[in-house]
This record gives C-alpha cells, structure tokens and sequence, in this order.
C-alpha cells in the first residue's frame, strides 16, 4: 500500500472482528469488496479482462499478507485467490459459538475502570460490547438490530457509569439525576472534563504542600546547630572569612584549631568546651520545629520539643526568635556567627 494510504490494524489471530471490520471497510472504498465477497468472481474469457482481474486480486492478496502477523503467512499460501484467503481466516478465526459469547459476558460483567483512564475505559468497554453484540446478533438484519441497539443504549449507559472508581461518585449521580437521561456520549464528555479537573487539583495540592523542616538542636555544653531544608539547598560556606576564636586566625574552625588554648584553665591543647576542670552546670537542652509550608490561608505550625514536657504549638514567627535565644543562652552571639564558629567565650 502507498504511504498516504490508511494503516490497518494488524491480524494476530486474536482479534478477528475488529480486523475483518476495518479491512471490509477499506476494500469497500476501494471498491474491490466484490473480489472478497464473491459478487466479482474471476473471468474464464477476454484475456484483457482477465489480466485486469488478476492484477487487481493480486493487490488485495499483498494487503491481506500485509494486514497480518508474520507467523500467519505461511498460513495462506496454498490460497490462489483473495476470496479463498479471505474464506480461509474466516472460517478459522471467526467464533459465532455460544463459548465465546459466554467468555464475553464473563468479560463485562467483570468489567470495570479500576487504574484505568476515562478514555481507556470507555475503549475496553465499548470493545467488549461491539464483540458481544457481533456474535450474538449476527443473524439479524440490520434494521432491527438498530432497534436492538436503541433499546440497549440505556442499559449500557448505566452499567458503564456504575463501575467508575468512587471518585466520579458525584458526577455519576448528576447524571444519573438528570431528565432526561443523557447518552453515553454526553456522560464521556462530563467525566472526561471531570477527570481533568481531579488531575488539576491534585498537581496543584501537591505543589502547595511542600515541607520545609527546620531544626535546631543543643545538648550540654557543647553548641551544635543543625538546619535542614528540604529546598533550597544552602550554598557551601566560605571558610576563608570564618575566625577561629582560639588563636584569631581566619579559615578554620576553634575546634579544628592546632594552636587550642583553655579560657578557663588557662591551659593549651583544649578549648573551653572541651575541659575537664569546668563544672558541667548545664542541664541538655534541645529545641526541634518544623515549618509545613501552604498556601496564604493555610496555618504554618511550630513545635518545640523538651524531655519530660508537653510540646505547646509556636507560630512560624517564634521559630527564628527560638534559635536566637537558643545562641545567647550558649554565649554565641553577632549575626554572622554560624555552626562551630564559637566554641566558648
């Protein structure tokens, strides 16, 4: 087939109805449907006729070929005509039996939305109905069964709004509510706004309901801030501009310090949080808080935490005020003092 032409569906030997469907249809706009159905049979006279026939036979055997799994192939060669081709995967593949209409009520009255999408639900539902629908009306002409068909319309409708997940409750009973009753068609389009709608929501709670932990921690008399954030990430910090407060230099930490001196011992090799002479007179302390972000009209919550003692909620606001007294208690004090930049006064 020319690339402009449509793309068939492929035969796998499972899914018979739906390909017989759309190849019919395609020969029929082709009008080369009587080579299939028989109404065009092959000529015995006029070799130009003939000739034309064969050519056009032949075309319709490379579609069919192409139009099936690999495996299938073989399957056709000893057909010489695209009627036998045709008579041949009918004959195998297509079941008008009771067990296969048993097998298709099964299917849909076990049917149902489940993680499935609105659309992809509505495709599977549609599809089992169209199979069923195929083989057990198969004998009937086709004025009556529109007739069939209007008068199942309803039944479909319901049983399709009645297995959606219980998310779609509301619509479903709006729907449901109405008068008169709408088509299946008109309830697809309400439930496919309404499924957007749900996706919207949920991407937008999710956006807004973004933690943002802070925490600080002191035991002893040791002083140890610890802040985390889930977002932004803080920026590595320039040790260059931090001043050791035991030997005044710039660019290491008191505790990292090689040149230790005691404020209260007055001795080397230790700093002042590190002596063994001082009296241990403070009791451990530790502060935990946590800040939920929300949006404008949501409440940001605050919570202390103590050994022994009942945890009040703080506002937001307390939390930085909370850290500060936490760093004067410890003898930590100027705005640009950080983690480890004091280890005693």
């Amino acid at each position: 087939m020319e690339k402009s032409e449509v793309k068939l569906i492929r035969f796998d030997g499972k899914n018979y109805p739906a390909w017989a469907f759309q190849f019919q249809l395609y020969l029929e706009a082709k009008e080369l449907w009587g080579f299939v159905s028989g109404s065009d049979p092959k000529l015995t006279e006029d070799d130009k006729k003939i000739s034309t026939w064969n050519t056009k036979d032949a075309k319709i055997k490379t579609w069919i070929l192409g139009a099936v799994e690999p495996h299938l192939i073989l399957n056709l060669k000893p057909y010489t005509t695209s009627k036998e081709m045709w008579g041949y995967l009918q004959t195998v593949y297509h079941q008008d039996n009771s067990a296969r209409q048993f097998q298709l009520e099964c299917e849909i009255a076990e049917y149902s939305q489940g993680t499935l999408t609105i659309q992809d639900y509505y495709s599977g539902f549609r599809n089992l109905w169209s199979e069923y629908d195929g083989i057990k009306y198969a004998s009937v002409p086709n004025h009556i069964l529109k007739t069939i068909q209007e008068l199942q319309a309803s039944s479909h409708r319901d049983q399709f709004l009645m297995k959606l997940r219980p998310e779609y409750e509301t619509v479903t009973s709006s729907l449901l509510s109405r008068s008169p009753l709408p088509s299946l068609d008109v309830c697809l389009n309400e439930l496919l706004r309404e499924e957007q709608r749900i996706r919207t929501k949920a991407h937008l709670e999710q956006k807004h309901t973004e933690n943002y932990p802070v925490a600080y921690s002191a035991k002893g008399n040791t002083q140890s801030l610890q802040i985390s954030q889930s977002s932004p990430t803080p920026q590595t910090r320039d040790m260059s501009k931090v001043q050791c407060y035991s030997c005044k230099k710039y660019g290491h930490l008191a505790t990292q310090c090689n040149q230790k001196f005691c404020n209260y011992c007055k001795k080397k090799g230790h700093i002042i949080t590190e002596c063994r002479r001082r009296p241990q007179t403070r009791s451990p302390n530790a502060y935990a808080a946590q800040v939920d972000y929300f949006p404008a009209d949501a409440a940001s919550t605050s919570v202390p935490s103590q050994p022994g003692s009942s945890s009040p909620a703080l506002t937001p606001e307390l939390v930085q005020q909370m850290i500060v007294n936490a760093f004067s208690a410890l003898g930590i004090t100027g705005p640009d003092v950080r983690e480890g930049d004091r280890e005693g006064a």
